[in-house]
């Protein structure tokens, strides 16, 4: 175990909103019901993989960053606890996720200073997954930018006219970095490109034929030096994947034709996300 490692088993029940995830959608109008079968613990498996996000959102980052237990995002007073699983990253840190899920990767992590995937679990029957990632800041200048808190960012404020003016400029920040982490899945719509982990596409002509940002949010949390605090952001975003060709339909939208010109299902889904920086790296967990 890493001497760094830190347990949040004390940290008490997760809990988060249910989530539609890998949903699909037949007919313009006409969705699908998405599977709700009880994979973990008795409860449906979108339950388990929005708890999921909220999990991995716990992750302790090297030199004892945690990340926010339930971002606004996240939330949900009324939903049950999922049963979990510990894991002890071999980077550092500890989480839990569900029970019955898969390993599927756990790296030490390098000091080469590129960027690498450190953790990854998941449903893959479902295809519903959570990742530990970090990138070198280097590589994310736009994150930087979008992070420049202006007027204070997430820090309290006395009155209740300036705490309203610091949650709008809160808000405004959180936006902004969700938007500068999304650029890549917002330039996979434009290309006719796959971006995340729905296989089966023809870049090009297939991919994520939409993209649409949710909510966003930024806390301060514990930073990487006793007694510190550093901002941590949690945003949504929703996919849609089309595994056939991607054509222009009735008013310009978008629709999935297969090859004998019929209108087929599209792959929807929905990820969770919290980004911090911590010594020269950008930490993302992510769940899909």
């Amino acid at each position: 175990r890493n001497s760094r490692t830190m347990s949040l088993a004390a940290a008490g029940p997760i809990r988060a909103a249910p989530i539609a995830s890998a949903q699909r959608t037949g007919r313009p109008g006409k969705p699908a019901p998405a599977s709700s079968r009880a994979d973990v613990a008795g409860i449906g498996r979108r339950d388990a993989l929005a708890r999921a996000a909220t999990i991995a959102a716990r992750k302790l980052l090297p030199g004892t960053i945690v990340l926010p237990a339930a971002p606004n995002a996240f939330a949900d007073p009324v939903a049950d606890p999922v049963d979990l699983a510990p894991f002890v990253g071999k980077a550092g840190f500890f989480i839990r996720y569900p029970a019955g899920w898969v390993r599927a990767t756990d790296r030490p992590g390098t000091d080469n200073g590129k960027s690498e995937t450190l953790a990854l679990v998941g449903n893959f029957k479902d295809i519903d997954t959570v990742s530990v990632r970090r990138e070198p800041m280097a590589l994310h200048r736009d994150f930087a930018e979008a992070a420049a808190a202006e007027g204070g960012g997430a820090e309290d404020a006395s009155s209740s006219t300036s705490e309203d003016t610091s949650s709008s400029t809160s808000d405004t920040m959180a936006r902004r970095v969700a938007l500068a982490l999304t650029a890549a899945e917002r330039d996979a719509v434009a290309a006719n490109q796959n971006f995340g982990v729905v296989g089966g596409v023809e870049n090009g002509r297939s991919g994520v034929m939409d993209f649409a940002l949710g909510n966003a949010s930024v806390a301060n949390r514990p930073g990487a030096s006793k007694g510190t605090a550093q901002p941590y952001f949690a945003y949504e975003y929703f996919t849609e994947v089309c595994r056939a060709n991607i054509e222009e339909g009735a008013g310009g939208a978008k629709v999935c034709v297969g090859p004998r010109g019929d209108v087929l299902d599209t792959v929807r889904r929905v990820n969770y996300a919290v980004a911090t920086e911590s010594e020269g790296y950008l930490y993302l967990v992510k769940a899909s």
